[in-house]
């Protein structure tokens, strides 16, 4: 009964911290609210006894990536790149339409998905390390280059030009 409760308490604490993370107006304030669901989706991980899967949630992920997000958008001036820019003009039933489809979309590649070998999870550091390392070793290296590649890009951005 309890465990219930506290899923459902944390659950609507993410939703509340995830419209945080969108509704935002500062990016800073939008990375604090990710860093806030990190932590509470590992709450749900304990819930489920992955205590691992919570250790590592709150350490590469709350610890290291989203730190590193929040110093990035803390060096980048948006006052200097948002002047020049005036964003894509959609109307609102185009972008709901747009939304929609990519939704679709997405629920289609997960059902594509096939599932992985018969590895058993329970969240220990074997199972999680056959899994990533063997059934989803393309996945983790393109995500490791593409948060390099963000940094980088950000870095450039945030350059200062020389007076």
């Amino acid at each position: 009964m309890l465990e219930t409760v506290l899923f459902y308490l944390i659950s609507l604490m993410i939703a509340i911290c995830s419209i945080g993370v969108i509704a935002s107006r500062s990016a800073v304030h939008s990375v604090l609210f990710l860093v806030a669901v990190m932590g509470l989706m590992s709450g749900l991980f304990v819930l489920l006894k992955a205590f691992l899967v919570a250790t590592i949630l709150i350490l590469v992920y709350a610890g290291a990536i989203l730190v590193l997000f929040l110093f990035v958008v803390m060096m980048v001036d948006f006052r200097k790149l948002s002047s020049d820019w005036q964003g894509i003009k959609l109307s609102p039933i185009l972008a709901i339409a747009l939304g929609a489809v990519i939704f679709i979309q997405s629920l289609e590649v997960i059902g594509s998905i096939p599932s992985p070998h018969a590895t058993p999870l329970h969240g220990t550091a074997q199972a999680i390390g056959i899994i990533l390392f063997r059934d989803y070793m393309l996945p983790f290296e393109l995500s490791a280059f593409l948060l390099l590649a963000a940094v980088v890009s950000v870095v450039v951005l945030a350059k200062k030009e020389p007076q």
